[in-house]
Protein backbone atom coordinates (compact mmCIF):
# COMPACT_ATOMS: atom_id res chain seq x y z
CA UNK A 1 0.00 0.00 0.00
CA UNK A 2 0.89 3.64 -0.87
CA UNK A 3 0.72 6.65 1.63
CA UNK A 4 0.57 9.45 -1.41
CA UNK A 5 -0.05 12.93 -1.07
CA UNK A 6 -0.63 15.56 -3.75
CA UNK A 7 1.57 17.76 -4.58
CA UNK A 8 2.27 20.68 -6.82
CA UNK A 9 4.52 23.00 -8.28
CA UNK A 10 4.16 26.69 -9.53
CA UNK A 11 5.35 27.98 -12.43
CA UNK A 12 4.17 31.66 -13.24
CA UNK A 13 6.16 32.26 -16.42
CA UNK A 14 4.65 28.79 -17.68
CA UNK A 15 2.24 28.96 -20.47
CA UNK A 16 2.12 25.27 -21.04
CA UNK A 17 0.49 23.41 -17.94
CA UNK A 18 2.98 21.12 -15.90
CA UNK A 19 1.96 17.74 -14.40
CA UNK A 20 2.25 18.17 -10.78
CA UNK A 21 4.79 16.18 -8.84
CA UNK A 22 6.83 14.14 -12.29
CA UNK A 23 10.16 13.50 -11.79
CA UNK A 24 11.55 12.24 -15.23
CA UNK A 25 13.96 10.38 -13.51
CA UNK A 26 11.66 8.09 -11.17
CA UNK A 27 8.93 7.81 -14.13
CA UNK A 28 12.27 6.25 -15.72
CA UNK A 29 12.98 4.01 -12.63
CA UNK A 30 9.63 2.86 -11.71
CA UNK A 31 9.20 1.90 -15.70
CA UNK A 32 12.47 -0.41 -15.17
CA UNK A 33 10.90 -1.84 -11.91
CA UNK A 34 7.76 -2.72 -14.01
CA UNK A 35 9.59 -4.38 -16.79
CA UNK A 36 11.05 -6.25 -13.98
CA UNK A 37 7.60 -7.42 -12.44
CA UNK A 38 6.17 -8.31 -15.89
CA UNK A 39 9.34 -10.32 -16.61
CA UNK A 40 9.32 -12.13 -13.91
CA UNK A 41 6.18 -11.38 -11.52
CA UNK A 42 3.73 -11.98 -14.73
CA UNK A 43 5.39 -14.39 -16.87
CA UNK A 44 7.45 -16.28 -14.33
CA UNK A 45 4.28 -16.74 -12.51
CA UNK A 46 2.32 -17.79 -15.55
CA UNK A 47 5.21 -20.16 -16.25
CA UNK A 48 4.55 -21.57 -13.06
CA UNK A 49 0.83 -22.27 -13.71
CA UNK A 50 1.62 -23.78 -16.86
CA UNK A 51 4.07 -25.87 -15.40
CA UNK A 52 1.91 -27.58 -13.47
CA UNK A 53 -1.67 -27.41 -15.39
CA UNK A 54 0.39 -29.24 -18.25
CA UNK A 55 2.59 -31.74 -16.67
CA UNK A 56 0.73 -34.84 -15.18
CA UNK A 57 3.66 -35.90 -13.10
CA UNK A 58 2.85 -32.06 -11.34
CA UNK A 59 -0.86 -32.86 -10.83
CA UNK A 60 -0.56 -32.98 -6.64
CA UNK A 61 -1.62 -31.73 -3.62
CA UNK A 62 1.64 -29.56 -2.78
CA UNK A 63 2.45 -28.50 -6.96
CA UNK A 64 -1.30 -27.33 -7.08
CA UNK A 65 -0.44 -25.17 -3.52
CA UNK A 66 1.88 -23.88 -5.26
CA UNK A 67 0.36 -22.85 -8.74
CA UNK A 68 -2.07 -21.37 -6.31
CA UNK A 69 1.02 -19.12 -4.72
CA UNK A 70 1.90 -17.94 -8.24
CA UNK A 71 -1.66 -17.08 -9.04
CA UNK A 72 -1.84 -14.73 -5.71
CA UNK A 73 1.61 -13.16 -7.37
CA UNK A 74 -0.08 -12.75 -10.24
CA UNK A 75 -2.59 -11.18 -9.79
CA UNK A 76 -0.37 -9.27 -7.42
CA UNK A 77 1.83 -8.11 -10.14
CA UNK A 78 -1.37 -7.45 -12.79
CA UNK A 79 -3.84 -5.66 -10.39
CA UNK A 80 -1.52 -3.72 -7.39
CA UNK A 81 1.79 -3.43 -9.04
CA UNK A 82 0.93 -1.10 -11.80
CA UNK A 83 -0.84 1.09 -10.08
CA UNK A 84 1.52 1.69 -7.24
CA UNK A 85 3.78 2.45 -9.59
CA UNK A 86 1.64 5.01 -11.43
CA UNK A 87 1.24 6.81 -8.29
CA UNK A 88 4.68 7.00 -7.47
CA UNK A 89 5.73 8.39 -10.58
CA UNK A 90 3.18 11.09 -10.72
CA UNK A 91 3.11 11.95 -6.51
CA UNK A 92 -0.23 11.24 -6.37
CA UNK A 93 -3.44 8.98 -7.00
CA UNK A 94 -5.26 9.83 -10.15
CA UNK A 95 -7.48 6.90 -10.58
CA UNK A 96 -10.21 7.85 -7.99
CA UNK A 97 -12.07 7.05 -4.69
CA UNK A 98 -13.36 3.90 -5.50
CA UNK A 99 -10.40 2.32 -7.59
CA UNK A 100 -8.62 3.50 -4.71
CA UNK A 101 -10.71 1.28 -2.26
CA UNK A 102 -10.59 -1.76 -4.43
CA UNK A 103 -7.05 -1.28 -5.01
CA UNK A 104 -6.23 -1.84 -1.01
CA UNK A 105 -8.30 -4.40 -0.93
CA UNK A 106 -6.63 -6.45 -3.36
CA UNK A 107 -3.51 -5.74 -1.75
CA UNK A 108 -4.32 -7.47 1.35
CA UNK A 109 -6.01 -10.32 -0.53
CA UNK A 110 -2.72 -10.93 -2.42
CA UNK A 111 -0.53 -10.98 0.61
CA UNK A 112 -2.57 -12.99 2.45
CA UNK A 113 -3.27 -15.51 -0.16
CA UNK A 114 0.35 -15.73 -0.58
CA UNK A 115 0.96 -16.46 3.33
CA UNK A 116 -1.85 -18.89 3.87
CA UNK A 117 -0.48 -20.67 0.81
CA UNK A 118 2.43 -20.94 2.20
CA UNK A 119 1.62 -21.89 5.89
CA UNK A 120 -0.83 -24.96 4.08
CA UNK A 121 2.10 -25.91 1.83
CA UNK A 122 4.64 -26.34 5.53
CA UNK A 123 1.25 -28.23 6.73
CA UNK A 124 1.81 -30.62 3.70
CA UNK A 125 5.76 -30.90 3.64
CA UNK A 126 5.46 -32.11 7.98
CA UNK A 127 2.80 -34.84 6.64
CA UNK A 128 4.77 -35.56 3.45
CA UNK A 129 7.73 -36.20 5.68
CA UNK A 130 6.24 -37.63 8.85
CA UNK A 131 4.24 -39.88 7.57
CA UNK A 132 6.26 -40.74 3.30
CA UNK A 133 4.03 -43.63 2.96
CA UNK A 134 0.99 -43.05 4.24
CA UNK A 135 0.67 -39.34 2.66
CA UNK A 136 -0.52 -39.94 -0.54
CA UNK A 137 -3.50 -40.84 0.76
CA UNK A 138 -3.44 -38.13 3.43
CA UNK A 139 -3.15 -35.40 0.71
CA UNK A 140 -5.77 -36.38 -1.73
CA UNK A 141 -6.75 -34.19 -4.21
CA UNK A 142 -10.24 -33.23 -2.90
CA UNK A 143 -8.55 -32.01 0.17
CA UNK A 144 -6.33 -30.07 -1.87
CA UNK A 145 -8.89 -28.30 -4.03
CA UNK A 146 -10.24 -27.58 0.12
CA UNK A 147 -7.78 -26.03 1.26
CA UNK A 148 -7.46 -23.87 -2.01
CA UNK A 149 -10.60 -22.58 -1.76
CA UNK A 150 -10.39 -22.20 2.35
CA UNK A 151 -6.97 -20.19 1.60
CA UNK A 152 -9.39 -17.54 -0.83
CA UNK A 153 -12.31 -17.28 1.86
CA UNK A 154 -10.15 -16.71 4.35
CA UNK A 155 -8.32 -14.06 3.07
CA UNK A 156 -11.35 -12.33 1.52
CA UNK A 157 -12.75 -12.21 4.88
CA UNK A 158 -9.90 -10.16 6.30
CA UNK A 159 -9.54 -8.02 3.81
CA UNK A 160 -12.72 -6.71 3.09
CA UNK A 161 -13.45 -5.09 6.62
CA UNK A 162 -12.32 -1.66 5.26
CA UNK A 163 -14.76 -1.42 2.49
CA UNK A 164 -17.43 -2.32 5.34
CA UNK A 165 -16.64 0.83 7.27
CA UNK A 166 -13.45 -0.67 9.52
CA UNK A 167 -10.95 2.27 8.78
CA UNK A 168 -10.43 5.52 9.55
CA UNK A 169 -12.25 8.34 8.19
CA UNK A 170 -11.24 8.95 4.07
CA UNK A 171 -9.44 12.11 3.37
CA UNK A 172 -11.35 14.60 1.37
CA UNK A 173 -8.84 15.10 -0.84
CA UNK A 174 -9.39 12.04 -4.02
CA UNK A 175 -5.66 12.46 -4.92
CA UNK A 176 -4.70 11.12 -1.44
CA UNK A 177 -4.82 7.26 -1.56
CA UNK A 178 -3.35 5.63 1.81
CA UNK A 179 -2.87 3.00 3.84
CA UNK A 180 -5.67 2.12 6.08
CA UNK A 181 -3.94 3.70 9.82
CA UNK A 182 -7.12 2.31 12.25
CA UNK A 183 -5.14 0.73 14.92
CA UNK A 184 -7.74 -2.26 15.47
CA UNK A 185 -8.03 -2.92 11.88
CA UNK A 186 -3.64 -3.16 11.20
CA UNK A 187 -3.20 -5.09 14.05
CA UNK A 188 -5.92 -7.72 13.08
CA UNK A 189 -4.70 -7.62 9.28
CA UNK A 190 -1.05 -7.90 10.36
CA UNK A 191 -1.93 -10.71 12.78
CA UNK A 192 -4.70 -12.44 10.04
CA UNK A 193 -1.93 -11.75 7.33
CA UNK A 194 0.76 -12.76 8.50
CA UNK A 195 1.74 -13.07 11.79
CA UNK A 196 -0.76 -15.91 12.96
CA UNK A 197 0.33 -17.98 9.40
CA UNK A 198 3.99 -17.37 10.07
CA UNK A 199 3.45 -18.65 13.54
CA UNK A 200 2.12 -22.11 12.27
CA UNK A 201 4.99 -22.20 9.22
CA UNK A 202 7.84 -21.95 11.58
CA UNK A 203 6.41 -24.38 14.31
CA UNK A 204 5.95 -26.89 10.38
CA UNK A 205 9.35 -26.47 9.62
CA UNK A 206 11.19 -27.17 13.06
CA UNK A 207 8.90 -30.26 13.07
CA UNK A 208 10.12 -31.29 9.85
CA UNK A 209 13.64 -30.66 10.67
CA UNK A 210 13.38 -32.80 13.75
CA UNK A 211 11.65 -35.93 11.72
CA UNK A 212 14.19 -35.43 9.60
CA UNK A 213 17.00 -36.04 11.35
CA UNK A 214 15.12 -38.62 13.64
CA UNK A 215 14.34 -40.56 10.16
CA UNK A 216 17.95 -39.96 8.62
CA UNK A 217 19.07 -41.77 11.56
CA UNK A 218 16.92 -44.44 11.59
CA UNK A 219 17.48 -45.17 7.92
CA UNK A 220 21.17 -44.85 8.29
CA UNK A 221 20.73 -47.48 10.72
CA UNK A 222 18.54 -49.21 8.91
CA UNK A 223 20.65 -49.00 6.02
CA UNK A 224 23.58 -50.87 7.38
CA UNK A 225 21.83 -53.35 9.74
CA UNK A 226 20.08 -54.88 6.32
CA UNK A 227 23.60 -54.11 4.48
CA UNK A 228 21.93 -51.80 1.39
CA UNK A 229 23.92 -50.03 -0.99
CA UNK A 230 23.05 -46.19 -0.36
CA UNK A 231 24.25 -45.51 -4.19
CA UNK A 232 21.92 -47.45 -5.62
CA UNK A 233 18.98 -49.25 -3.71
CA UNK A 234 17.95 -52.52 -5.14
CA UNK A 235 14.87 -54.57 -4.50
CA UNK A 236 14.23 -57.30 -5.78
CA UNK A 237 10.82 -59.28 -4.97
CA UNK A 238 10.32 -62.86 -6.25
CA UNK A 239 6.99 -64.23 -6.08
CA UNK A 240 6.41 -68.09 -5.42
CA UNK A 241 6.63 -70.84 -2.87
CA UNK A 242 10.27 -71.87 -3.60
CA UNK A 243 11.49 -69.46 -1.05
CA UNK A 244 11.79 -70.08 2.69
CA UNK A 245 9.26 -68.25 4.54
CA UNK A 246 12.19 -66.06 6.74
CA UNK A 247 13.91 -65.00 3.35
CA UNK A 248 10.42 -63.48 2.21
CA UNK A 249 10.05 -62.21 5.18
CA UNK A 250 13.62 -60.79 5.06
CA UNK A 251 12.59 -59.59 1.65
CA UNK A 252 9.65 -57.80 2.81
CA UNK A 253 11.13 -55.31 5.48
CA UNK A 254 13.88 -54.40 2.52
CA UNK A 255 11.06 -53.57 0.23
CA UNK A 256 9.38 -51.45 2.76
CA UNK A 257 12.80 -50.20 4.09
CA UNK A 258 13.67 -49.18 0.64
CA UNK A 259 10.71 -47.54 -0.58
CA UNK A 260 10.40 -46.11 2.74
CA UNK A 261 14.36 -44.44 1.94
CA UNK A 262 13.36 -43.43 -1.88
CA UNK A 263 9.90 -41.58 -0.45
CA UNK A 264 12.07 -39.26 2.28
CA UNK A 265 14.13 -38.32 0.26
CA UNK A 266 12.16 -37.04 -2.44
CA UNK A 267 9.86 -35.24 0.20
CA UNK A 268 13.15 -34.22 1.91
CA UNK A 269 14.18 -32.33 -1.48
CA UNK A 270 10.92 -30.99 -1.43
CA UNK A 271 10.73 -29.54 2.23
CA UNK A 272 14.19 -27.80 1.38
CA UNK A 273 13.35 -25.96 -1.83
CA UNK A 274 9.57 -24.65 -0.37
CA UNK A 275 11.33 -23.96 2.79
CA UNK A 276 13.98 -21.47 0.63
CA UNK A 277 10.68 -20.29 -0.68
CA UNK A 278 9.28 -19.47 2.99
CA UNK A 279 12.73 -17.60 3.56
CA UNK A 280 12.44 -15.17 0.88
CA UNK A 281 8.97 -14.65 1.87
CA UNK A 282 9.37 -13.76 5.34
CA UNK A 283 12.58 -11.21 4.68
CA UNK A 284 10.80 -9.67 2.05
CA UNK A 285 7.24 -8.47 3.97
CA UNK A 286 8.20 -9.03 8.08
CA UNK A 287 9.92 -5.45 7.47
CA UNK A 288 6.20 -3.96 6.19
CA UNK A 289 4.65 -6.14 8.92
CA UNK A 290 6.46 -4.04 11.36
CA UNK A 291 6.41 -0.65 10.33
CA UNK A 292 2.52 -0.61 9.50
CA UNK A 293 1.12 -1.67 13.10
CA UNK A 294 3.99 0.01 14.98
CA UNK A 295 2.88 3.42 13.08
CA UNK A 296 -0.70 2.65 13.51
CA UNK A 297 -0.51 2.04 17.19
CA UNK A 298 2.07 4.49 18.25
CA UNK A 299 2.28 7.49 15.80
CA UNK A 300 4.97 8.84 17.42
CA UNK A 301 7.40 6.15 16.47
CA UNK A 302 5.86 6.42 12.38
CA UNK A 303 8.58 6.10 10.15
CA UNK A 304 9.72 8.19 7.41
CA UNK A 305 8.08 8.30 4.05
CA UNK A 306 11.08 6.88 2.06
CA UNK A 307 11.54 4.40 5.13
CA UNK A 308 7.83 2.97 4.48
CA UNK A 309 7.64 2.93 0.71
CA UNK A 310 10.89 0.64 1.10
CA UNK A 311 9.22 -2.16 3.16
CA UNK A 312 6.22 -2.19 0.69
CA UNK A 313 8.29 -2.11 -2.53
CA UNK A 314 10.52 -4.71 -1.03
CA UNK A 315 7.23 -7.10 -0.09
CA UNK A 316 6.02 -6.69 -3.64
CA UNK A 317 9.34 -7.42 -5.19
CA UNK A 318 8.66 -11.70 -3.26
CA UNK A 319 6.17 -11.92 -6.40
CA UNK A 320 9.13 -11.69 -8.54
CA UNK A 321 11.73 -14.13 -6.76
CA UNK A 322 9.45 -17.89 -6.78
CA UNK A 323 9.95 -17.88 -10.56
CA UNK A 324 13.42 -17.63 -9.91
CA UNK A 325 14.05 -19.91 -6.94
CA UNK A 326 12.23 -22.95 -8.40
CA UNK A 327 14.02 -23.91 -11.22
CA UNK A 328 17.52 -22.88 -9.48
CA UNK A 329 16.56 -25.50 -6.55
CA UNK A 330 14.04 -28.16 -8.55
CA UNK A 331 14.98 -30.13 -11.26
CA UNK A 332 11.38 -30.98 -12.05
CA UNK A 333 10.35 -27.49 -12.35
CA UNK A 334 13.41 -26.84 -14.48
CA UNK A 335 12.55 -29.53 -17.37
CA UNK A 336 8.82 -28.99 -16.96
CA UNK A 337 9.80 -24.63 -17.08
CA UNK A 338 12.14 -25.98 -20.20
CA UNK A 339 9.30 -27.63 -21.91
CA UNK A 340 6.75 -25.09 -21.31
CA UNK A 341 9.17 -22.82 -23.07
CA UNK A 342 9.56 -25.02 -26.14
CA UNK A 343 6.27 -25.88 -26.58
CA UNK A 344 6.37 -29.34 -25.82
CA UNK A 345 4.33 -29.49 -22.54
CA UNK A 346 0.90 -30.76 -24.04
CA UNK A 347 3.01 -34.05 -26.34
CA UNK A 348 4.52 -35.44 -23.05
CA UNK A 349 2.32 -38.65 -22.63
CA UNK A 350 3.92 -38.72 -18.66
CA UNK A 351 0.62 -41.35 -17.04
CA UNK A 352 -0.78 -39.76 -14.17
CA UNK A 353 -0.34 -40.94 -10.78
CA UNK A 354 -2.11 -44.00 -9.56
CA UNK A 355 -1.96 -42.41 -5.89
CA UNK A 356 -5.10 -41.18 -4.65
CA UNK A 357 -4.44 -36.96 -4.89
CA UNK A 358 -1.09 -37.57 -3.90
CA UNK A 359 2.51 -36.96 -6.09
CA UNK A 360 3.47 -39.56 -8.37
CA UNK A 361 6.74 -40.79 -6.90
CA UNK A 362 8.96 -40.56 -10.00
CA UNK A 363 8.78 -41.06 -13.38
CA UNK A 364 8.52 -44.89 -12.75
CA UNK A 365 6.12 -46.52 -15.74
CA UNK A 366 3.26 -48.94 -14.71
CA UNK A 367 4.01 -52.58 -15.66
CA UNK A 368 1.48 -54.91 -16.43
CA UNK A 369 1.09 -58.11 -14.01
CA UNK A 370 4.59 -60.26 -13.77
CA UNK A 371 4.89 -63.39 -14.03
CA UNK A 372 6.60 -65.88 -11.42
CA UNK A 373 10.07 -65.35 -10.51
CA UNK A 374 12.00 -68.93 -10.37
CA UNK A 375 14.15 -69.90 -7.65
CA UNK A 376 17.20 -70.13 -10.14
CA UNK A 377 17.11 -66.34 -10.44
CA UNK A 378 17.20 -65.13 -6.89
CA UNK A 379 20.18 -63.52 -5.92
CA UNK A 380 22.44 -63.15 -9.06
CA UNK A 381 19.45 -63.49 -12.37
CA UNK A 382 18.48 -60.30 -14.21
CA UNK A 383 17.43 -58.39 -11.33
CA UNK A 384 21.19 -57.59 -10.11
CA UNK A 385 22.52 -57.49 -13.75
CA UNK A 386 20.28 -54.29 -14.99
CA UNK A 387 19.86 -53.08 -10.98
CA UNK A 388 15.95 -53.24 -11.17
CA UNK A 389 13.88 -51.90 -8.61
CA UNK A 390 9.80 -53.74 -8.75
CA UNK A 391 8.01 -51.73 -6.31
CA UNK A 392 4.41 -52.81 -5.72
CA UNK A 393 1.89 -50.41 -6.52
CA UNK A 394 -0.17 -49.82 -3.34
CA UNK A 395 1.86 -51.78 -1.24
CA UNK A 396 4.41 -54.61 -0.69
CA UNK A 397 1.61 -57.84 -1.56
CA UNK A 398 -1.44 -58.94 -2.41
CA UNK A 399 -1.08 -56.70 -5.60
CA UNK A 400 0.21 -57.93 -9.17
CA UNK A 401 0.62 -54.51 -10.55
CA UNK A 402 4.59 -53.22 -9.78
CA UNK A 403 6.04 -50.02 -10.29
CA UNK A 404 9.40 -50.48 -11.73
CA UNK A 405 12.49 -48.32 -11.38
CA UNK A 406 16.07 -48.79 -12.91
CA UNK A 407 19.20 -47.79 -10.83
CA UNK A 408 17.38 -45.43 -8.39
CA UNK A 409 19.86 -43.14 -6.86
CA UNK A 410 18.96 -41.89 -3.07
Amino acid sequence: LLRITGNGSNCSNCSVPVSPGVDPSKVVLLGLVLVVFVVFGVLGNVLVILSVVCHRHLHSVTHYLVANLAAADLLLSLAVVPFSAASEALGRWVFGRTLCSTWATLDVLCCTASILSLCVISVDRYLAVRYPLRYPYLATRRRGVSAVVAIWVLSAAICVGPLFGWREPMPEDEAICGVNEDPSYALFSALGSFYVPLAVILAMYCQVYVVARRETRSLIQGQKRDGLDAEAVTLRIHRGNTRSSSTEEQDGRRGHFTLRLLKFSREKKAAKTLGMVVGCFVLCWLPFFLVLPIGSIFPSYRPSEAVFKVTFWLGYFNSCLNPIIYPCFSQEFKKAFQNVLRCQCLRRTTRPSKFPGGPNPGPLPLLTPHPPVSSSSSTSGCCDRGRVSLLPEGGLSRNPHYLVSVDERI
